[in-house]
């Protein structure tokens, strides 16, 4: 007869002291990648941009996003994974800043940086969760899962809220500062 597997516990303080690192990637992956899809279309709107515009601005991210997943995993798998997400970090950051600071001529330029954004930012809750899971026992991925998902979760709920009263108090390239 197969064992049962046991249900499934949501550890958080465990999954922090197995991987500092990945828990607070995860978070953090929560915080940019919520206040961006939630948010930026209130920036694509302050700057003038049509509703075709600014769905190609969200798509161009997605895209980004989608198409690094295969070699930034290579990459993890290939190097070390603190690396690799600093990597994305410092990455993200600067095309974070260069957004919020830059003057576009063109709507290609923020379809460009709304491509490397996603470049950047959507793999890193993938490269931290595996961070996360390189130290893991073969009993505790699940419950790793569900916790990581759940400091996600907590990140992606505060992030939109508080960037909505940043925008609203400082201005629309207030997003890619928080982010950044």
């Amino acid at each position: 007869v197969p064992e049962i597997p046991k249900s499934p516990r949501l550890r958080i303080l465990s999954a922090y002291r197995l991987s500092p690192l990945g828990f607070f990637g995860v978070f953090v992956a929560g915080i940019t990648t919520a206040a961006f899809r939630m948010v930026s279309p209130i920036y694509c709107k302050s700057i003038g941009l049509a509703n075709q515009e600014t769905a190609i601005f969200l798509t161009m991210s997605l895209l980004g996003g989608f198409l690094a997943q295969i070699p930034v995993g290579w990459l993890a798998d290939y190097f070390d994974r603190r690396w690799v997400i600093t990597f994305l970090s410092i990455a993200a950051i600067i095309i974070s800043l260069i957004t919020a600071t830059a003057q576009p001529q063109t709507v290609f330029y923020l379809y460009l940086a709304a491509f490397l954004f996603g470049v950047t930012t959507f793999p890193i809750f993938s490269v931290s969760a595996a961070h996360a899971n390189d130290f893991a026992t073969l009993d505790s991925f699940v419950d790793l899962a569900a916790s990581l998902i759940f400091v996600y979760a907590l990140g992606a709920i505060a992030s939109p809220l508080l960037v909505s009263i940043l925008i609203e108090k400082f201005g629309s390239n207030t997003l890619f500062l928080f982010i950044a």
